[in-house]
């Protein structure tokens, strides 16, 4: 019986690329984002002084029509550094899953692609998220301010996070039939300049498991979780969370970036459920939820948070829109997590018996 040569070389290739998806999922699993790489400007979120801007649009209509998610008209104003004031048309519509239900003045997409801003930054977005005070009263905008520290706090522990850009925004209407309201807010960087800044590009893949993920990046990602007291994350529908992949090909895994914040313990919003576990009626409660490695593994992780002690609470304590109750408050509840790192069955109390099988 004589074998074709080709058949036999065809077969090898086949079998050899199965094998590579059997023991390497993610590399064949994973699919990029195919949108345009831009170039990165960092100057954009490096001022620490709030940005005042202004953004005019009929505010009864967007607020009538948040469930739908509908487009309205506006302008977006900014001052930039030189004083140069900026004005665009541009779209904007309410986003955010549950805050569109939970909240009187929900988070808004500000639909940029038309707009020429004649800014490094602005000009590559499409689509840039605003986050904003949720309701009227003075307790959610202090929500609001707890949630851009906990940005603020994970750019300690690695530039593989995101930027944002605190902002002093008045809210005008369009119809003028609704008094000007003005709220502190503050926008979160594109993902896509983020990946291009870590020299990254973003994977959009439902099918990972965080045993996918970069272990260094999977356990500190977990900690700092686990430190601001927040599980409202999960890999499946990549829920509150982006996963980037080095363009350095011999950093095979990809990284974990967190983002939303708001039903974390942190933040302590009136609104806020423990959404793995209702029965824990206090999201300041901390359950860890990432997975199980070794102790030594987590230990050696949480050398970094000790070593950044001192600087996470200078952020917080000297962030000036914070009230002097707030600071306490979450000063408090950092106090009872670095109680928490200091016990010697740390690992054995509050990793081990809640943390994943590496097998999911």
């Amino acid at each position: 019986m004589v074998i074709d040569k080709k058949y036999l070389l065809l077969k090898a290739i086949c079998l050899s690329f199965v094998f590579l998806i059997w023991i390497h999922p993610v590399l064949f699993a994973q699919e990029l984002n195919q949108q345009e790489t831009p170039e990165v400007d960092y100057n954009f979120f490096e001022n620490e002084a709030p940005l005042k801007c202004t953004l005019s649009f009929n505010i009864r209509e967007f607020i009538n029509e948040k469930t739908e998610e509908k487009d309205i008209p506006a302008v977006f104003s900014y001052r930039k550094n030189d004083s140069t004031q900026v004005s665009e048309e541009i779209v904007i519509k309410s986003r955010g899953n549950s805050r569109k239900e939970i909240c009187y003045f929900p988070p808004i997409k500000l639909k940029l692609k038309k707009a020429s801003f004649d800014d490094p930054y602005l000009d590559q977005v499409k689509n840039q998220k605003l986050v904003t005070h949720c309701n009227s009263s003075k307790n959610n905008e202090q929500y609001l301010l707890k949630e851009y520290l906990v940005y603020k706090l994970f750019n300690l522990f690695t530039e593989i996070s995101f930027r944002v850009q605190l902002i002093k925004m008045d809210y005008i209407d369009s119809e003028q039939k609704v008094k000007t309201i003005s709220r502190y807010a503050f926008l979160i960087e594109d993902v896509g300049i983020m990946s291009v800044r870590n020299d990254c590009i973003e994977i959009e893949n439902d099918n990972l498991k965080m045993r996918h993920v970069d272990k260094a990046s999977m356990i500190q990602y977990s900690l700092f979780q686990f430190m601001i007291g927040n599980v409202d994350w999960k890999m499946e529908g990549l829920h509150n969370i982006k996963l980037i992949k080095s363009n350095d090909f011999t950093k095979e895994l990809p990284f974990i970036v967190p983002y939303d914040f708001d039903h974390s313990g942190f933040v302590d919003a009136s609104y806020a459920v423990n959404v793995r576990n209702p029965e824990i009626t206090s999201v300041k409660t901390r359950v860890f939820a990432g997975l199980c490695f070794t102790e030594q593994e987590y230990l050696d992780g949480l050398q970094k948070f000790i070593h950044l002690k001192p600087e996470i609470y200078e952020t917080i304590n000297s962030f000036q829109p914070l009230t002097a109750k707030s600071k306490k408050q979450i000063v408090a509840y950092l106090d009872s997590f670095y109680k928490m790192i200091e016990r010697p069955d740390f690992y054995e109390k509050y990793i081990s018996k809640n943390c994943t099988n590496t097998s999911n």
